[in-house]
């Protein structure tokens, strides 16, 4: 393949998932900016129970997690950023695998709490369950190409 054309599509296949994995991240992020309290009882549902702290995490968490999302996805859109934006998306998805993950092998019968509780949940919510992991993983491969991207742009610099 022609170096400068496989140059390109990798250009445009970084956009597509900067672009993808940025808007995602907003469109779950903005109803739980809105509605935190809301978004604190989806993260109850998952029934995680912290040493020492117990369920004391919810309320920060339900007020810090949106915003990172958005930070994240908003360092997306920038190419001086796009490396950091994929890290914080990457390992917000490792999160939720994690969570997800857990909430399956309990066997609990929830929503996922991805896009909060308004009309965007009712849209596009899911149940947890082995789809859901498997979409996060695939958002996941798409941060993680994004960031080797940047990474490997900036050792070019050098």
């Amino acid at each position: 393949m022609n170096p400068d054309l496989k140059r390109r599509l990798l250009l445009v296949l970084e956009w597509t998932c900067r672009l993808l994995v940025a808007g995602t991240f907003l469109l779950a992020a903005v109803p739980k900016l809105l509605d935190p309290v809301s978004f604190a009882k989806a993260i109850v549902n998952y029934r995680v129970i912290l040493p020492l702290i117990g369920q004391g995490y919810v309320y920060p968490a339900a007020s810090f997690m949106p915003a990172l999302e958005a930070v994240g996805a908003l360092a997306l859109l920038f190419n001086r950023w796009r490396r950091a934006g994929s890290l914080v998306c990457g390992a917000l998805l490792m999160l939720f695998i994690v969570l997800i993950g857990q909430a399956v092998i309990r066997g609990l019968n929830i929503d996922c709490g991805c896009f909060g509780s308004g009309a965007v949940s009712r849209t596009l919510g899911q149940k947890v369950g082995l789809e859901k992991i498997l979409e996060n993983t695939l958002w996941l491969a798409a941060c993680v190409f994004v960031w080797a991207r940047a990474r490997k742009s900036e050792n070019l610099k050098i």
